[in-house]
């Protein structure tokens, strides 16, 4: 969806803007969760040579991840986080365990959501699409033969997104954007980017670990489709609900407040 250059709702499963309907493009259902047999998290060893500088990695590691989402494509490598974080070091490292394992807990619950438990590197349906799906030459030309639909965890879509990303990331995303369904580290980058950029004045990453700060973290990614007594696609905001209390379960943390922008 397309909102002031950034990205306002990620697509892939039964997420759908005004402008794709009317193209006629139909969103894949959103698959149902089995059921939550996930055990508590034991706390991993920091000496890990994956952990880094990164504080999250003490908390979890690829094995859990894997038990968590088993059948994860390999774009989707945990480790490859570990290693993406070290370009946005705030991320889930303020010291303090409990919050930090809540905004692991809600990044990985957004992105599984987003990309269906890190089984889609892509887009399910681009291939319906026409080049031209996802690009927008008002400011930044689209790149000859090149197509930006959904990719990675958090489903980057449209040109104006792969360019701001690749800006901030030093990469050339609008030229080559299939590095972001290709390279582990690069794929996390980029959802890490939307993660911590301010979008309509709010960045996820502020808001998420205090109260309410799993909903608000919903309502700022897709709140016009999911949040609201009118919101057509409540039933998403459910299965990211579903997502965060299986990850928070893992991790051993407890959500703070509504988890619901509905409630």
């Amino acid at each position: 969806m397309k909102f002031a250059g950034v990205i306002t709702s990620m697509r892939l499963l039964g997420v759908a803007s005004a402008s794709d309907c009317s193209s006629g493009i139909v969103p894949s259902p959103t698959p149902q969760l089995t059921p939550d047999t996930t055990p508590a998290l034991t706390e991993t060893s920091s000496s890990s040579s994956a952990a880094g500088n990164s504080n999250f990695a003490r908390f979890f590691d690829q094995e859990r991840f894997h038990e968590i989402f088993p059948n994860a494509v390999e774009l989707y490598n945990f480790n490859g986080l570990v290693d993406a974080a070290s370009k946005y070091t705030a991320f889930a490292n303020t010291g303090n365990d409990d919050n930090d394992k809540r905004e692991l807990a809600a990044f990985l619950a957004q992105t599984a959501h987003e990309s269906d438990s890190f089984k889609a590197a892509e887009e399910y349906a681009r291939d319906t699409y026409s080049v031209w799906q996802y690009c927008d030459n008002t400011t930044y030309t689209c790149a000859s033969g090149r197509r930006y639909h959904g990719r990675g965890p958090i489903q980057i879509s449209w040109n104006y997104n792969y360019y701001n990303a690749g800006e901030a990331l030093g990469i050339d995303l609008l030229n080559n954007p299939d590095i972001v369904a290709s390279d582990t580290t690069v794929t996390w980058m980029t959802a890490l980017w939307y993660w911590m950029t301010p979008h309509g004045g709010h960045v996820i990453h502020d808001v998420v670990t205090g109260e309410n700060g799993f909903a608000e973290s919903t309502d700022i990614i897709n709140g016009g489709l999911e949040c609201g007594p009118d919101a057509p696609n409540k039933a998403n905001e459910q299965q990211r609900i579903t997502y965060f209390t299986k990850m928070c379960k893992a991790l051993d943390v407890e959500p703070l407040g509504n988890t619901s922008c509905n409630a």
